[in-house]
């Protein structure tokens, strides 16, 4: 079996379009077929000026300039099974995600304030560092902050506990001294956004920024739904800017192998006969978008992490918590009693890092 994926964009100027066309194309920015592939006739014809014929026609001509070609299973799924995953420095919870947070992928963690989305973001950005000698990416980190959420401090306890647990890992061939509380902290591109406007220009320039730090191997927008939710309250308005978004999120994702890692707040559901439920915000449009789905809540006093959404792995749950140098496991005195009933998808790949945890 085999699935036809596009190369990329070839010129406009190449499709034989007329100059009076091109002109308006290249003035509004728009010079590859990749530019206009995926819009809409009123779209372009609001973003050029060119009647809605001229854009049908400039559409379908560059539709028919792609030529793409197929690639074979066995190489996607070898290409898949040798990239690694971003460690969570819980066990239950890696073993929930199959091993960790996947990278060419989009991860929503979702949950009521409090609940610990920011920590797995910050513990996702020390992590995502992690020598590739003890089983990590080796990467850095970009954080997309909307809500003023992320603490220096934080970061910086995560940090300090993970390179000591890295200096006493046994049997590392290879030297991580390069692994420090330094090299972690500058590791970390933060971008504070106040609308979406500005969420929207950071993601765009991704591309850029990675011609200057090329190891960026996770983005994180923390959150998705905050600017989303009170700058576009038309629905319709709100799901068509989502989709532009997801498309500008999974494009470095897959390019650049990537992981990308999004919070998204609660709301309430009101269904018939006045029952109500809590569920993530941004309604199914957005619903669509993550490739991983992770609802985070409290059983009493401990967190637990439900995965609701995974084309990898069954849907279960993990406890979890949020100690000061991160994530964590609990101890088995300390899980409610219904943790016997948690089902946990085997890992497929043992890292030193994980095996090391408890040491």
């Amino acid at each position: 079996m085999t699935e036809a994926v596009g190369t990329s964009g070839g010129l406009l100027s190449e499709c034989g379009l007329p100059s009076s066309q091109m002109m308006k194309l290249l003035s509004a920015d728009f010079t590859t077929t990749d530019d206009v592939k995926d819009m809409k006739p009123s779209e372009l014809s609001q973003a050029t000026g060119l009647s809605l014929k001229e854009c049908v026609e400039v559409l379908r001509t560059a539709s028919n300039s792609h030529h793409p070609s197929p690639v074979d299973m066995l190489q996607i799924y070898q290409e898949g099974s040798e990239l690694p995953q971003i460690v969570t420095f819980c066990k239950a919870l890696d073993t929930l995600l199959g091993g960790g947070i996947p990278l060419q992928a989009i991860t929503e963690v979702s949950g009521m304030p409090g609940v610990g989305k920011t920590q797995v973001c910050l513990q996702a950005c020390v992590s995502v560092q992690l020598p590739k000698s003890v089983g990590g990416v080796g990467g850095e980190a970009v954080y997309v902050d909307t809500e003023g959420s992320f603490t220096v401090k934080r970061l910086k306890d995560m940090a300090s506990c993970a390179v000591h647990h890295v200096g006493t890992i046994g049997g590392v061939a290879e030297d991580v001294s390069g692994f420090t509380i330094e090299s972690i902290m500058k590791g970390v591109h933060y971008f504070r956004c106040q609308n979406c406007v500005e969420v929207l220009a950071v993601v765009k320039n991704i591309p850029k920024l990675m011609l200057v730090h090329p190891n960026i191997r996770l983005l994180v927008l923390d959150s998705v739904s905050f600017h989303f939710r009170h700058d576009f309250p038309d629905a319709r308005d709100r799901a068509k800017l989502l989709r532009t978004v997801t498309k500008e999120l999974i494009q470095p994702a897959v390019t650049h192998k990537m992981a990308v890692l999004v919070t998204n707040h609660m709301t309430t559901n009101v269904k018939e006969k006045g029952s109500a439920t809590l569920v993530p915000a941004l309604g199914e449009t957005w619903g669509h978008c993550p490739t991983l789905r992770l609802n985070l809540s409290w059983c009493g006093p401990t967190r637990v992490a439900a995965l609701t959404k995974a084309p990898h792995c069954q849907n279960s749950s993990a406890y979890f918590q949020v100690s000061i140098g991160g994530l964590r496991d609990v101890s088995d005195n300390t899980q409610p009693s219904t943790a016997g009933n948690l089902q946990h998808e085997p890992l497929n790949k043992k890292r030193k890092i994980v095996e090391s945890n408890d040491r």
